[in-house]
């Protein structure tokens, strides 16, 4: 699916989901579905995919984390996502803050290393492009224009203990890398501007890969 469309494919599944359809991601194929882990838990997870709860509000550095990157599994697409996840126990919850963060054109910088040997080296970061089934590069800073509606593997997430039945959830994308070789990898994710009105706002920094186009 192109990525254009498919950030307007995954709000719509978002609405699909309050009806009782299925929710923006893959199906499961070939998962093993471990009980969900606690916040303090996935906190400490240190291998693709993983969250960390992170602060909306202020400008400055949101994340710096260090993580093993494994193979995609089957069914999953060689594109690693980074995104805010948000959830709530209804669907009909999710979509005012959803339209909220992609509207508000969040402006951030970006950067992703991967360990080789004894010294770092940068990997390109893309971003939705303007047209339909394009992507562009990040410049030399990073930077990030806001966020779109997007989706990720759903099986790798379940398989980790990163999602709950009953709770809904909204990926919107910051960046991606194309075909990341599995290492050891390092990311920065900095927010330049204040933004008050998101206060208190629990979400979470998603890394996960794609789900492949069916």
């Amino acid at each position: 699916m192109p990525a254009f469309a498919l950030q307007y494919f995954c709000r719509f599944a978002l609405v699909a989901a309050m009806t009782g359809l299925a929710a923006c991601g893959a199906a499961p194929e070939q998962s093993n579905p471990a009980p969900p882990i606690s916040r303090e838990a996935a906190a400490k997870r240190t291998v693709v995919p993983l969250t960390r709860s992170v602060a909306l509000d202020k400008a400055g550095t949101i994340a710096d984390l260090e993580f093993d990157l494994p193979p995609p599994r089957l069914g999953a697409s060689p594109l690693l996502k980074v995104a805010i996840r948000l959830q709530a126990d209804e669907g009909a919850a999710l979509l005012e803050p959803s339209d909220q963060l992609v509207e508000a054109k969040l402006s951030a910088r970006a950067t992703l290393h991967a360990l080789n040997g004894s010294s770092w080296a940068r990997i390109p970061l893309y971003r939705n492009g303007p047209r339909p089934g394009t992507d562009v590069p990040l410049d030399a800073d990073g930077h990030v224009a806001g966020v779109t509606w997007s989706g990720v593997d759903e099986s790798m997430l379940r398989d980790a203990g990163l999602m709950r039945d009953g709770k809904y959830y909204s990926v919107l994308l910051l960046a991606e890398a194309h075909h990341p070789a599995p290492g050891h990898y390092r990311l920065t994710l900095e927010l330049l501007e204040d933004h008050p009105h998101f206060k208190g706002r629990t979400v979470e920094l998603l890394l996960a890969y794609a789900s492949k186009a069916k």
